[in-house]
């Protein structure tokens, strides 16, 4: 790939970033998107503007036929480019945070918030206060890409009619189920006009362009049917997510198991002698390079790996070519997940544990034993969880036939801050309604820790209570053509697969600050109730003030020894109880859309966004600082070495949860040569061996972090590994920074 090439594709989207210091998404120009012929089409705010007018002129027709009539309009509007640097097309709805479709969704869903909701002054409640952050999730679909590369977009399409005309003949189309196969109809239809729009501009420019030729013929067989090698696998995958993601407005939250699936391909690409290995190379560097350029903060997920039917393992030659040209071109989205079992090939593990101690942190490794078990605990059998998709950060979901959704996730360490004020969010008064008691009445810990658990209790009733009754109105508000069509329970039952259309439609919660929570408790315990070095009134003060005037107790605090990941079983005794009380009071409860709740320790980014809207806590944290996130311990608290963090966390019963992931910082010195190699090796063995689900790594040191904060320009490759997926480190706040070298100060002592 030359220069010219990559700064083509480089331009193709507007980035996107994270300003840490306002806490939401700003876009930051770090490249200018590509000069559109205006004649191919109109500027996305025209378009916008359209789409309104048309769902007006639209106006009480179903929502399934305004969308789609909406999604075709796009595909006819939208600006185009096929270019002699990229063998991918360029649609001209780039921006992923205004897309065209983004007015009319919005407007749906203010009609839900303002007329039909029960619940929205509660829900107002937990996002004001921190107690919980919660909204309408459309973030997670995973289509059957076993079935899109089977069928192909008319296969698709194709499929559906078969299965309208069954249900027409059996006199079960209902006026719904004409609505929802209207809306697959016109979708599909839209996207085959798009592809002949490409295909016609590709013919009317190719110029003898050897990329332009080739994106015109593979078109034209997508246009007709399925793919029929690697380029056009790729092709079409590429295709499907722009569709999705920039148009119909759902995100694909992984782009398949990509060996796998692309295997067959690539052998029988190489055997007719169709293309080389160093052509098919070339595809896979321009295919990965779309979404680097895309840059969603989030990243793009893939997944490796697996094993097969007959109990070998999916690693197979295409996921070295793969990961040896991801690596070549050190860009960290697609974030790679790796389904690691027994049969995983040794070489394998060693390729990419050396890709990760030379910066390429987003690899994350998933145990297949451990998603085994926690699936059937939710109902999924042996095969589905065999063969069941990571997406997402680390979830996982049976393929082809579940749905889950991420709407919610609790602050754990509230409670503690609600504890001390009797239910009342100090900062911004509101009474979230729970209340426990005034402090001088909590005369044992045990009282204490009751009066946690009935506020922990009180968030997670709260956000059922609200995720019920907006989760019932999501294909209301976007119905999922494009994604419905891919999975046959929707179109057998005629039901949006976002919504209700699939086996497993599960509602997960999710939760952060939950290590900072046990570390809270503990204070409280030694400090309070077995030293008497202060009152909890006392405490409450200290407190209020944000520990001013205090800092000799706070830094006595900060690092005391008993706090979680240290492998001390009094306090992982707490760990253990108050996980198991969390999924006990979420897993298999039913939920709006015909499916169930699932737990999760997962956090994402509101480790960060819920820590700024929580107070000072008596573990030592100032007000407004971050708390933990995913499983792991606070920032810099895990002090006795990896061996004890994972002895800690493997505490909890990790079948419980459905995303269960832990990050581990390591210094560079740890793991060098083959006995460095040897010791991640051995590390990955003991957290899968005591059934942890997910762990991904840092490996850095304090120095290099210290460097990199006072000498951006000298870093702007150096990765690091945020929460599911990584950012440049000079990228972000320099209070972020600052945890990131506290935690590595303590790895170094």
């Amino acid at each position: 790939m030359d220069k010219q090439d990559k700064d083509y594709i480089w331009s193709k989207f507007k980035k996107t970033s994270i300003d840490s210091d306002l806490r939401t998404r700003n876009e930051q120009k770090k490249g200018n998107n590509i000069g559109f012929d205006q004649s191919t089409g109109l500027d996305n705010e025209t378009i916008k503007e359209n789409v309104l007018k048309l769902a007006e002129e639209l106006k009480g027709l179903p929502h399934q036929v305004v969308k789609a009539r909406a999604f075709e309009y796009v595909t006819e509007n939208v600006r185009i480019d096929v270019s002699p640097h990229d063998w991918f097309v360029t649609f001209g709805c780039w921006d992923r945070n205004d897309r065209p479709l983004s007015p009319l969704m919005n407007k749906w869903s203010t009609e839900v918030d303002n007329n039909i909701l029960k619940t929205g002054k509660l829900l107002n409640k937990q996002n004001h206060t921190g107690a919980a952050a919660m909204w309408t999730d459309f973030d997670h679909s995973v289509p059957d890409w076993d079935v899109i590369l089977a069928l192909g977009f008319p296969g698709l399409r194709e499929r559906a009619r078969r299965h309208r005309s069954k249900h027409e003949a059996s006199g079960e189309l209902s006026y719904e189920g004409k609505a929802y196969f209207d809306g697959i109809e016109i979708t599909y239809t839209a996207i085959l006009k798009m592809l002949e729009r490409f295909r016609t501009y590709a013919l009317e420019h190719e110029q003898s362009n050897e990329r332009v030729t080739a994106v015109a013929k593979c078109l034209d067989t997508l246009i007709n049917g399925a793919p029929a090698n690697t380029y056009e696998v790729l092709q079409l995958i590429y295709l499907y997510f722009m569709f999705s993601e920039y148009i119909d407005r759902f995100q694909v939250r992984s782009l398949g198991n990509i060996d796998r699936i692309i295997y067959p391909y690539y052998v029988q690409d190489l055997k007719d002698g169709r293309y080389t290995e160093n052509q098919i190379r070339d595809f896979f560097d321009y295919f990965l390079m779309q979404w680097a350029s895309i840059d969603n903060y989030w990243g793009q997920p893939v997944y490796f790996g697996g094993t097969r039917k007959d109990g070998e393992t999916e690693i197979n030659e295409l996921s070295y070519l793969i990961l040896e040209e991801y690596d070549k071109l050190g860009i960290y989205t697609p974030k790679v997940q790796l389904k690691i079992a027994q049969n995983t090939p040794q070489k394998f593990l060693n390729m990419t544990c050396d890709m990760i101690r030379r910066g390429h942190s987003s690899l994350v490794f998933i145990s297949e034993e451990s998603v085994r078990r926690s699936l059937m605990g939710i109902g999924a059998n042996q095969e589905e969880a065999r063969t069941c998709d990571i997406w997402g950060c680390y979830e996982f979901t049976p393929k082809g036939n579940g749905n889950c959704t991420a709407p919610a996730y609790i602050n754990v360490l509230k409670p503690i801050e609600l504890i001390f004020n009797n239910g009342v969010d100090p900062s911004s008064g509101i009474d979230l309604g729970r209340h426990t008691g005034v402090l001088d009445t909590f005369k044992t810990f045990d009282d204490f820790y009751s009066a946690y658990l009935k506020q922990l209790d009180s968030i997670i009733e709260n956000v059922i209570s609200c995720t019920n009754d907006f989760e019932q109105y999501l294909s209301f508000i976007s119905p999922a053509q494009m994604f419905s069509a891919t999975v046959e329970n929707s179109l057998k039952t005629m039901r949006d697969a976002f919504h209700n259309g699939c086996d497993y439609n599960p509602t997960m919660i999710l939760h952060a600050g939950f290590a900072t929570a046990i570390d809270a408790l503990m204070a409280i315990k030694k400090f309070v109730y077995e030293k008497n070095e202060l009152t909890l009134v006392q405490f409450k003060e200290i407190l209020n003030d944000n520990w001013n005037g205090h800092e000799r107790l706070r830094l006595k605090i900060l690092h005391d020894k008993n706090k979680f990941g240290n492998g001390i079983e009094s306090v992982d005794l707490y760990a253990e109880a108050i996980a198991r009380f969390i999924a006990n009071k979420i897993n298999l409860r039913p939920n709006g859309r015909n499916g169930f709740y699932i737990a999760s320790l997962h956090s994402a980014r509101t480790f960060i966004s819920l820590g700024q809207k929580t107070g000072a806590t008596p573990d030592g944290r100032f007000a407004g600082e971050e708390i933990s996130k995913n499983t792991s311990p606070t920032m810099g608290m895990d002090i006795n070495g990896v061996t004890a963090m994972i002895k800690s966390v493997t505490r909890i019963d990790t079948a419980q949860f459905l995303d269960f992931p832990l990050d581990v910082m390591m210094h560079p010195a740890t793991v060098q040569g083959e006995n460095g190699l040897t010791a991640m090796r051995t590390l990955l063995e003991t957290y899968f061996e005591k059934h942890g689900i997910a762990i991904h790594f840092n490996i850095f040191d304090a120095e290099t972090l210290l460097d990199a904060q006072a000498h951006p320009d000298k870093y702007q490759g150096l990765q690091v590994r945020v929460c599911g997926w990584n950012v440049n480190f000079t990228e972000l706040s320099r209070k972020e920074q600052d945890m990131f070298i506290r935690r590595a100060r303590n790895i170094s002592e």
